[in-house]
């Protein structure tokens, strides 16, 4: 867990191959955490500054004492109890990951060998006592988080690049965390890719319009599962205009989807 994300994967190593099993994963991190915290703190504070400003206090709340600026000051001493009871839906939400990883690779908690925590959340106690509690394994110890993520991808690049592994073979085969889907015309999102598949990836998808002689057509592309478009991550969008006359239902709009890395 990042400023970010937050990820669980389940992946299985035998015979000096690893691969990967299932993976969950969120827009959900240390930022997170860090908004919590500004607006329990400054309930009001969307009002009294702008975007600008707020950047800027935000690089500001990791000291115990903030100055706001214009002679304004916080300084204020945050339990460990205030603390988690402020961010309670972020720390449901990673119990929520570990279970549906769980369960999309098919593994029983007594089947788990070893637990790695990584990524500068990792150190949040509550963090670690859900993972501990799910798991009912005590985390390894023998991997620095801040530095865990940085080996992995050094390990991953040098086998790609054709560098053997003393430490036997690796499969470089990545996992769709999420899935990425589109809505058009304010329908409800659909997914195109779906999550766990393995990446590179191709996958297709045929739209059409709602009106008659409708001229474009608005495609919003999100990642997430939520079924309403609100509760996933925002990618972008694209319009197709131009469309022919014709009448609602005709035209056959292919959006197509690769993800090659």
């Amino acid at each position: 867990m990042g400023a970010g994300y937050c990820d669980v994967a389940v992946t299985a190593t035998a015979g000096g191959v690893s691969q990967i099993k299932a993976l969950a994963g969120s827009a959900t991190g240390g930022e997170d955490f860090l908004q919590n915290m500004m607006c329990h703190l400054l309930p009001n504070f969307d009002s009294l500054f702008s975007s600008h400003e707020i950047n800027e206090i935000s690089s500001m709340c990791v000291q115990i004492d903030v100055d706001l600026g214009n002679g304004l000051r916080i300084c204020k001493q945050v339990s460990r109890e205030e603390f988690e009871e402020v961010n309670q839906k972020i720390f449901e939400k990673c119990e929520s990951l570990i279970i549906q990883c769980l369960h999309d690779a098919k593994v029983e908690v007594d089947d788990l060998t070893d637990v790695i925590v990584m990524g500068g959340c990792s150190y949040i106690p509550k963090i670690k006592n859900i993972v501990k509690s799910v798991c009912k394994r005590e985390l390894y110890k023998g991997m620095n988080p801040l530095e865990a993520a940085v080996c992995g991808t050094a390990l991953q690049g040098a086998v790609a690049s054709g560098i053997s592994d003393p430490l036997g073979d690796l499969d470089p085969l990545t996992i769709q965390t999420t899935p990425i889907g589109i809505q058009t015309n304010r329908n409800p999102f659909v997914s195109i890719i779906p999550r766990n598949i393995t990446i590179p990836v191709h996958k297709e998808l045929i739209v059409t319009t709602e009106n008659d002689n409708q001229k474009e057509v608005l495609i919003v592309i999100y990642e997430g599962d939520a079924e309403k478009t609100e509760g996933n991550n925002l990618l972008g969008y694209f319009k197709i205009a131009r469309i022919p006359p014709a009448p609602k239902g005709v035209p056959q709009i292919k959006v197509s989807m690769d993800i090659n890395a």
